[in-house]
């Protein structure tokens, strides 16, 4: 069997270099919701349960549904031209969203949002496979997963700074636009440059699919049927992700109003210390991460990428449980520091064990089907979890802590047991061979 010929490192890290562009601006899009609850609830006029929609159903479920066509592209079509095409259009959306009249157009510019980062990380994923030999796409994984602690961190300093300065400024008036909300203005300032990295994507090189035979497509019924045949390594791979993600997406997403209703922090604050964190913390958990995953693959360990992902979930469990309970906002944070670390450590693994597992055909699918499982349980299901602890059993807004709580103990703890029975399963599958197509 002749070596796979990859593309020179340059072109991959080049590549990598614009991918990680891309998904900072996307993660950045994402997140900056959470900064502007209290502002969007007395512009509109609407509850917690309405805001973590506009976080879920609106975004999510576009997202992921959108995802599966989406990977198909990616392992049918020139996967540079998928992705900026998409970044073009979730920035458009994100521009329209900083025009919303009322909840239901904001509602619908989510949505818009979710149908356009849909098509970049199936296609990413599919991208670094080719660019990248096996001992080097965990670390080329990691590298393009930064793109969410550098997006978060940069989204939550400049949310948290506009959305003090929204708090009291009251209207803005933009040329051509007109009038707007002060926190309106965010959308505009995250939205437009994204249209610059859209651009930029043309300048990437669209790397030979290895081992693949580009004569035919393959159909989603093959993959499915292919995943059936992996169904142990790949139902507790990505359930288990899923249930991590509960906690990083659900829980996460009140991080802010968390530090605001318990400890009485101030938005700036605590976006520019959330935003360090995750900049810096997340950063080095992505990077241990990957070293971590060499380190078990050196030492003969096929499921190198699990084992990094069981890893981080039980360190991060503990400390997730006891964090909201912390006695002063002080100690809390500190706490943060823990889980922002380990929290993302398994964000370059996860994909990469997907792209392990499956036939060169079926990855941008195959990685789409992923997306879908987390984001339906992550980003869809864990705000709305967290809110229903909030709103419908302690019926007292003050009492997110515990329902930040309860979450983080029921999400990680199914997390771990999924990763510690999954790691025989997944060695079992890489053991069976992988068919190409």
């Amino acid at each position: 069997m002749s070596t796979p010929n990859f593309p020179p490192s340059r072109t991959g890290w080049y590549a990598v270099a614009i991918l990680l562009l891309a998904y900072t601006s996307s993660m950045i899009d994402r997140v900056i919701l959470g900064y502007l609850v209290g502002p969007i609830k007395q512009t509109f006029g609407v509850t917690d349960s309405h805001l973590s929609l506009l976080m879920g159903i609106a975004f999510t479920l576009f997202y992921t549904l959108l995802g599966i066509p989406a990977g198909r592209l990616a392992d049918n079509a020139t996967r540079r031209n998928v992705i900026a095409g998409g970044i073009a259009l979730w920035s458009l959306a994100t521009v329209y969203c900083g025009m919303a009249k009322s909840y239901v157009q904001l509602f619908v510019g989510r949505v818009a949002v979710g149908v356009g980062e849909a098509t970049l990380s199936p296609s990413a994923y599919s991208l670094i496979a080719d660019l990248f030999p096996p001992e080097k796409r965990t670390t080329a994984m990691s590298v393009y997963s930064m793109g969410i602690s550098i997006g978060n961190g940069t989204a939550v300093i400049l949310a948290g700074t506009i959305a003090g300065f929204a708090a009291t400024a009251g209207m803005m008036t933009l040329p051509i636009v007109g009038e707007i909300h002060a926190w309106q203005y965010i959308f505009f300032l995250v939205g437009l440059p994204g249209f610059v990295i859209s651009m930029l994507f043309f300048t990437v090189k669209e790397p030979a699919r290895i081992g693949a035979d580009n004569t035919r497509s393959v159909r989603v019924r093959e993959v499915l049927g292919y995943l059936k045949q992996h169904k142990k390594a790949a139902l507790c791979h990505t359930i288990g992700f899923g249930m991590f993600s509960i906690f990083n997406q659900g829980v996460g997403f009140w991080f802010p109003e968390f530090f605001l209703r318990t400890y009485g922090w101030k938005r700036p604050e605590i976006g520019l210390w959330q935003g360090s964190t995750s900049i810096i913390f997340g950063t080095l958990g992505l990077w241990a991460g990957s070293r971590l995953a060499a380190y078990f693959l050196k030492r003969g360990h096929t499921d190198a990428n699990m084992r990094v992902m069981l890893t981080a979930a039980a360190c991060l469990l503990p400390v997730a449980v006891i964090m909201p309970h912390m006695p002063s906002g002080t100690t809390a944070a500190m706490c943060f520091v823990w889980t922002g670390f380990f929290g993302f450590m398994p964000y370059g693994a996860a994909p990469a064990a997907i792209q392990q597992l499956m036939p060169n055909k079926m990855r941008g699918q195959a990685g789409a089907i992923f997306l879908f499982a987390i984001n339906v349980m992550g980003g869809g299901t864990g705000p709305f979890i967290v809110s229903s602890f909030t709103d419908f059993v302690f019926h007292n807004d003050a009492a997110l802590r515990y329902s930040m709580s309860i979450v983080a103990a029921l999400s990680l703890t199914g997390a771990v047991v999924l990763y510690r029975i999954g790691l025989k399963h997944f060695r079992a599958s890489l053991a069976a061979g992988i068919t190409e197509f």
